[in-house]
């Protein structure tokens, strides 16, 4: 797995070789598919035994009473949403781009999560003029709440948390952020907060936020974050564009 500073040296490179640059891309689009297939033959296998096991309790009930079994089916949930992450991650540079405006988005989104949070303070904040632009209305959703997810961990034992969503526009750019009051990030953290796989909680898949950068960057955007005493704040910021 390649670290953030081999990945910006490759895209140094990919800009200055164009013919490195599509090598890359092709390298990129064996390794999604090759990814893909594996995931496909171990989620055929998964889903048989999460169905045998379901069958199993339906059939015998006294299984539920074993001490095994609450571990076990805890287990097996947890591989079935590692999975589903694993997908999200490697479908998430294909985009379908649509044009909206993000303030009724965020607006949607943000009154979705403030019932699911309760009694976290969630709201959303419109800073400047917003234009529509064009962006794919599923990944970029899928990226958002990622964050939202994030702070919402954050702050879960926090009577006081709160987690406010900002949008503004600069002429050129958007920009989301996601902060929260929750516990600052350890700085030695910071630098592979966005790797694939390498996870900082007890039990992180490590694509949380893998997912999050992946989207934003097919957007040709990028994400920046930043975390103190006070609060920690993931930015995404995207190019304007309409197509």
């Amino acid at each position: 797995m390649l670290s953030t500073m081999e990945k910006h040296q490759l895209e140094h490179y990919s800009q200055i070789y164009p013919e490195l640059g599509n090598l890359i891309q092709k390298l990129e689009l064996s390794h999604q598919m090759e990814l893909s297939r594996v995931s496909h033959e171990i989620r055929n296998p998964v889903t048989l035994v999460n169905s045998f096991l379901q069958l199993t309790q339906s059939h015998h009930p006294e299984v539920s009473d074993f001490d095994t079994w609450q571990p076990l089916m805890e287990n097996m949930n947890y591989l079935r949403n590692l999975l589903d992450e694993f997908s999200c991650y490697n479908n998430s540079r294909k985009l379908q781009k649509e044009c909206f405006s993000l303030t009724p988005f965020l607006q949607t989104l943000v009154s979705e999560c403030s019932s699911l949070l309760s009694p976290i303070s969630i709201s959303f904040i419109k800073q400047s003029a917003i234009p529509s632009a064009a962006f794919d209305r599923t990944k970029l959703r899928a990226a958002i709440l990622n964050l939202i997810r994030n702070s919402a961990e954050a702050i879960a034992h926090n009577p006081d948390g709160y987690i406010r969503v900002s949008l503004s526009f600069d002429g050129s750019n958007f920009h989301i952020c996601v902060s929260d009051n929750g516990q600052q990030i350890p700085e030695e953290y910071l630098e592979t907060l966005f790797e694939p796989f390498v996870s900082h909680k007890p039990e992180g898949s490590g694509l949380g936020l893998a997912i999050v950068q992946s989207i934003v960057q097919a957007h040709n955007g990028s994400v920046t974050v930043e975390s103190d005493s006070d609060n920690t704040r993931f930015t995404i910021h995207l190019p304007l564009c309409y197509s």
